[in-house]
């Protein structure tokens, strides 16, 4: 298992967190007992649960919650759920359904764009030759679907199907009361020395690096002299402007001529909400690589509006979508030439570990879009540590953020945890061999790779300093120019990994604590999250 939790999606299904009122751990012998008590916060404010969680002396374990509402809200979801980790991918299982039906079946090896288990009660799997883990969940259906679709790096157990109506309110005095048990049954094998020491080998095995661009800034920020400087140092392959095509033309021309400043082509990213004919001026233009077009009111972009582009703006236009690679897996628009779509880690959880865990499945999504679009130039366009904004959002102007900072920004992005998790993303993507360009983050700003000379606006929240540049800068100046990577193989990757590109070696630590690993012949030390260059060996 990767995660036992529980979740409330409010109507926009956003997920909002929980609030521990108090907590007591009671240990007796080779049994133990967790109680808590927990409170809503934003719409579940009402709602307090208690929880508790035993461990028996057979190893089984289980947890349990029972709350009652103590007036009306409203939840797309409430309850528990379950994550098994991705690397179970082609697995055997044994489905128990709810009538009790044995069922076999398999955790999917190709990314699922549907429910891969359904009207479930338990899931049975071998986690090793002759021992078997047995997930049951009892309160209400539980239903899964493969995480991997939105980068997560598990397949996801939910109460309340999906193709059940909502959202549904909660009234006042109604009980959710729940439980999850997971038990083992076989042979356990020998328990794995625990010091076994951290090892990074390089392989033979190499891709083409990836085309590397950066946004330009959401909010339309002139770049000043010496952020061009910069930018321009990092010998970008490209830049992205976001534009709707009711913006003024000028939007357009400085965004031509920032990217002309910095030594790169510009990818206008266009969502169509009016007419284009305006910008057929730049339709043959130079300084642009190509175009990407959307529609605000569809997932992918449809054949109608591709054909309309390519009338008005010629023949470099590409679509896809401007969500994630859930709304490729399931609308499959059909390819043109280049097809898009974007990332970020924290689609469903926000804490540090599962937003390192998350990296390595984005390699899998770029082997799942190859497959899906053989021949397409494909990119990954943009990739942010936050979500950019709420695509299932019914209600955005209640869908506030979670934190004193605005959703789309993540305190994270001026330290060294962005920077060690861009090189996880990158080293994902590129040793796929499947993706063509990727775009990362902003220029500037709460979301860039430097701080505007100004400072942060909050820098309580975002503890930048003034015209500094983010640990994340560095990572591009060192890849800078770099055409091949070498694909490097971690003994712990969920702790240190690394990314080989021509002659350098970005040595880089997932976790937060120090970690020591060997590397070839040499001895790298890293701090928590962080990274250390070398020189490869000959």
């Amino acid at each position: 298992m990767r995660r036992i939790y529980v979740v409330f999606q409010d109507l926009n299904w956003t997920a909002r967190p929980w609030t521990i009122l108090d907590q007591q751990v009671r240990q007796t012998g080779d049994a133990f007992e967790i109680e808590l008590t927990a409170r809503g916060t934003f719409d579940a404010a009402p709602f307090i649960w208690t929880g508790r969680i035993t461990g028996a002396p057979d190893g089984t374990t289980r947890y349990a919650i029972d709350g009652t509402a103590e007036r009306s809200f409203v939840r797309n979801r409430l309850g528990m759920c379950v994550l098994h980790p991705a690397d179970l991918a082609g697995r055997a299982a044994t489905l128990e359904r709810i009538d009790g039906t044995l069922v076999k079946t398999a955790f999917p090896d190709s990314i699922d764009p549907d429910q891969p288990f359904a009207d479930m009660r338990a899931l049975t799997h071998e986690v090793t030759p002759g021992l078997l883990s047995t997930v049951r969940m009892t309160g209400e259906t539980f239903e899964s679907e493969d995480h991997r679709n939105w980068s997560d790096a598990s397949f996801k157990h939910y109460c309340t199907p999906i193709t059940l109506p909502f959202p549904v309110t909660v009234h006042p005095g109604e009980r959710i009361a729940q439980a999850v048990e997971i038990s083992l049954t076989g042979s356990l094998p020998e328990a794995a020395a625990s010091d076994r020491p951290l090892r990074i080998d390089i392989t033979d095995e190499t891709a083409s690096m990836p085309a590397l661009g950066i946004q330009l800034d959401h909010d339309g920020h002139a770049l000043t002299p010496t952020e061009i400087e910069r930018l321009a140092a990092l010998r970008l392959a490209h830049v992205r402007v976001d534009l709707t095509s009711d913006e003024p033309v000028a939007r357009m021309e400085g965004a031509v001529r920032d990217a002309e400043a910095i030594g790169a082509l510009l990818i206008p990213a266009i969502t169509v909400t009016s007419g284009i004919d305006h910008l057929a001026p730049f339709a043959d233009d130079p300084r642009i690589s190509h175009w990407l077009v959307f529609d605000p009111n569809a997932k992918v972009t449809g054949p109608e509006l591709l054909e309309h582009a390519h009338g008005v703006l010629g023949e470099r236009i590409g679509g896809g979508t401007n969500l994630y690679f859930t709304e490729l897996n399931r609308g499959r628009p059909a390819g043109p030439g280049r097809i898009a779509f974007s990332l970020n880690p924290q689609v469903h959880a926000a804490d540090d570990q599962t937003v390192m865990q998350n990296a390595a499945t984005q390699g899998t999504i770029a082997r799942n879009a190859r497959r899906l679009y053989p021949d397409a130039f494909l990119e990954v366009s943009p990739i942010t540590l936050r979500p950019r904004f709420n695509p299932n959002a019914t209600q955005p102007d209640l869908d506030v953020s979670n934190t004193p900072l605005p959703s789309r920004v993540d305190a994270r992005q001026c330290g060294t945890f962005a920077a060690a998790w861009t090189v996880l993303s990158l080293k994902a993507l590129a040793e796929s061999g499947c993706i063509d360009a990727v775009t990362y983050f902003q220029a500037t700003g709460w979301e860039g790779v430097m701080e505007r000379a100004e400072g942060s606006p909050q820098p309580d929240d975002f503890p930048s300093a003034p015209g500094m540049t983010y640990p994340v800068y560095d990572v591009f100046a060192a890849v800078a120019g770099a055409t091949r990577v070498t694909r490097a193989v971690s003994s712990h990757p969920d702790l240190v990994d690394a990314l080989v590109v021509d002659d350098i070696v970005l040595v880089a630590n997932a976790s937060p604590e120090p970690q020591v690993v060997t590397v070839g012949s040499r001895t790298v030390t890293l701090d928590p999250y962080g990274i250390v260059t070398i020189e490869r060996e000959a």
